[in-house]
């Protein structure tokens, strides 16, 4: 520009030469903004990119929930769609509490819950999961919903197993597992010698029980909620063993990444919330569950004793 001013002043510059130094000028000024805009939008970007999967959904007014389909946890209408189970309503009455919506974006395997929370593909798995201590190297836990007890289950004709769960150790043996499922990681941790009649990640937990059934495998660990939705359709083919002695109690629990401790808080107050004003047993209650199957959260509290 200076050079332009001072050429004019000296009335030494040709018009052809004015115009491609106005040119240039144009081409400088578009340039400079181009690349303010495009270190604003970089800029904004890297916000995006840096942002805490609390402060996402802050900022969309949505929770991204993945999924697994388990019965009673979580099920889907095979003619309609429909979502619907216990963690599905759980989710839902968060959602209505805290004026956010949820956004049911991925149905997944047991295999894949955790790559999809890494890659941001959702905010949340919301279908329920049991945490033990590989788990927990992956990814947060909230606070329970409820407790479930896993259990041994094989043929009714079959009296092998009774006195002791130990023999199951054995190559004579098959255990029905779904890869990555518990009783897949139980059989791998209790039960290293035993064969295992494995399915993909994604197949429905009920083959398990039907390859039991069918002579495929010897057992497969379940908890009972699960098993008596199948014995009602086909009773007096399966039977608990050792009830009393169950091989893992676990809680039931949300599942976020593991650097998302914010969005776990905010989950567990919401949980809390609705345990304590007894909407939770209310959701629980319209699955019409048998006595036992579903060990219920104790109170953190102790209403005070009355002075009459």
């Amino acid at each position: 520009m200076f050079f332009v001013l001072n050429a004019e002043k000296d009335n030494k510059l040709k018009p052809s030469h004015l115009a491609a130094c106005l040119i240039l000028l144009v081409g400088l000024t578009l340039a400079t903004t181009g690349c303010s805009k495009s270190a604003s939008d970089k800029a904004a970007s890297d916000n995006t990119q840096h942002e805490t999967g609390m402060q996402r959904v802050l900022r969309t007014g949505k929770i991204r929930c993945s999924y697994l389909l388990y019965s009673y946890y979580f099920q889907k209408d095979p003619n309609t769609g429909k979502l619907s189970g216990i963690f599905h309503d759980v989710m839902e009455e968060i959602g209505r509490r805290s004026d956010l919506k949820i956004d049911w974006v991925e149905e997944v395997g047991f295999q894949n819950i955790f790559p999809g929370l890494d890659a941001n593909r959702c905010d949340v798995f919301c279908g329920g999961l049991w945490p033990n201590a590989t788990r927990a190297k992956a990814a947060l836990f909230s606070k329970p919903v409820f407790y479930s007890a896993i259990t041994t289950w094989c043929r009714t004709s079959d009296n092998r197993f009774s006195k002791d769960l130990g023999i199951i150790n054995s190559p004579s043996f098959k255990i029905a597992t779904i890869d990555g499922a518990m009783e897949d990681i139980i059989a791998k941790s209790d039960f290293p010698q035993a064969k295992r009649e494995s399915l993909p990640e994604l197949s429905p937990f009920v083959q398990n029980l039907l390859n039991v059934v069918h002579n495929k495998a010897d057992v497969t660990f379940a908890e009972p909620m699960v098993v008596n939705e199948f014995l009602a359709q086909n009773p007096n083919t399966l039977k608990q063993i050792a009830p009393d002695k169950p091989l893992r109690i676990f809680g039931n629990s949300l599942t976020v990444k593991l650097e998302e401790q914010g969005l776990k808080e905010f989950l567990d107050v919401a949980l809390e919330e609705i345990v304590n004003d007894g909407q939770l047993d209310k959701i629980i209650a319209k699955y019409k569950l048998n006595k036992g199957t579903v060990y219920p959260l104790s109170r953190p509290y102790q209403l005070p004793v009355s002075a009459n």
